[in-house]
């Protein structure tokens, strides 16, 4: 089972989404990565290339953590305009729901309709398809986080 797991996380190590998703979720023990890494390699549980990148794995997220931190303190501030409604968190691809016209990240209304096939403002149903991408929105989104980026590095 150990060898199962430390595959998959191989194989995923080099994605820099995994490994942001990994910093972000506060489950990621590095400890317990390297622990694993070290059992792996005493019983030759994985390939060479697959020991070499689950062992990268720990750096990847160490670096990923720091750029987490970097966006979750440049957004500390960001207008309520650019939060989720539901879960007041900051939105990285921000779409329009048609049945309620409300602005929501896509991450949290995909996530809410696998559970619940309805908008979550009024309960008018609600299917992924008819979501629309809130162009107009991402870009001052992106602007603002431009400003507040060159504002930093002042």
């Amino acid at each position: 089972m150990l060898r199962d797991l430390c595959t998959i996380f191989a194989n995923f190590a080099q994605s820099p989404e995994f490994c942001t998703e990994c910093a972000r979720s506060g489950y990621y023990d590095a400890e317990l990565v390297q622990k694993a890494a070290k059992t792996c390699r005493k019983l030759n549980l994985l390939t060479p290339e697959n020991m070499k990148s689950f062992e990268a794995l720990s750096v990847s997220v160490d670096v990923a953590s720091k750029e987490v931190e970097d966006l979750d303190e440049l957004t500390a501030d960001a207008p309520e305009e650019f939060l989720d409604p539901l879960l007041m968190t900051f939105m990285k691809d921000p779409v329009f729901l048609p049945t309620s016209e409300k602005y929501m990240d896509r991450s949290t209304i995909t996530q809410h309709l696998l559970n619940d096939p309805k908008d979550p403002f009024n309960r008018k149903d609600l299917t992924i398809d008819m979501i629309q991408p809130a162009t107009e929105l991402k870009e001052r989104i992106d602007s603002w986080l431009d400003e507040k980026r060159k504002a930093t590095t002042k």
